[in-house]
């Protein structure tokens, strides 16, 4: 290992012990906790009304828009599906012509 990188590896090292030691602070730390808490209610509270509002002006879901596109997507394949068999069926229809004449 070169002295970079063990310059390096001490570092990161020394930054993951702090991290550890500030996030420990932060969830022992019950005015931290009840602010996360109120952050992830405020969180699902937009959540709902943006939710409510693109439904309200008939914008599609992200489930309803993949959705679609599943089902998009099936309809291609049996049309794929469907022209092959056309295309197999017009072969079998000529050969059957050219054997007639």
């Amino acid at each position: 290992m070169s002295e970079e990188e063990s310059m390096f590896e001490r570092l990161k090292a020394r930054g993951e012990e702090v991290f550890q030691q500030v996030s420990s602070e932060l969830m022992a730390n019950p005015r931290f906790m009840s602010a996360v808490q109120s952050a992830w209610k405020g969180k699902e509270k937009l959540d709902e009304a943006a939710g409510r509002a693109l439904k309200a002006m008939n914008v599609p879901t992200r489930t309803e828009f993949k959705k679609a596109v599943r089902r998009i997507e099936a309809l291609e394949a049996e049309l794929s599906e469907a022209k092959a068999k056309m295309k197999a069926a017009a072969k079998k229809s000529a050969k059957k012509a050219r054997k007639k004449a």
